[in-house]
């Protein structure tokens, strides 16, 4: 079985090249953004602590160690087993591409939890308080009933 990758989001210099080779690259501000987001750093343990302090609940481990490890990106297998849900990228902890930030996108979904990942729909996944993964539908405004996965671990067991 393939093992689960993560690939950095944005675009690197290699990236860009090829797009402008084949002279389809986006608009000047989102190429910008998306070669900023490339260029995000990892996330520090004392930015993870300084949140954790911010939450009344504590972020599932395996999420933390994941922002640790990755700090967010694409993953190689992207559809959850069981439901009808892809994700097109985890978000990272912070990033220059706003929309792509798990501290920039929070104050949006603090009601509901952290927001983790994007769909391509546009719908958001949230680790919840009960360290559960819900679906935030994008069309009405709100979660799914039903969590998609029990934990972070559970939803990256679920990737195919």
């Amino acid at each position: 079985m393939k093992k689960l990758t993560f690939e950095k989001y944005g675009l690197s210099p290699e990236k860009v090249e090829q797009l402008r080779a084949y002279k389809i690259l986006p608009d000047k501000q989102t190429l910008k953004a998306l070669t900023q987001a490339y260029e995000t750093g990892k996330v520090s343990e004392a930015e993870l602590t300084d949140l954790q302090a911010q939450l009344s609940y504590a972020l599932d481990e395996a999420y933390t160690h994941f922002l640790l490890e990755h700090n967010g990106g694409i993953p190689s297998k992207n559809r959850v087993k069981g439901s009808k849900v892809v994700i097109d990228r985890f978000l990272a902890f912070r990033s220059a591409y706003r929309f792509h930030s798990v501290i920039d996108l929070y104050p949006d979904f603090q009601q509901w939890g952290m927001p983790i990942a994007r769909t391509p729909a546009g719908d958001t996944l949230v680790l919840a308080k009960d360290q559960q993964i819900y679906l935030f539908n994008h069309n009405i405004q709100d979660v799914e009933p039903n969590p998609i996965a029990t934990s972070f671990a559970d939803l990256l067991m679920k990737l195919y």
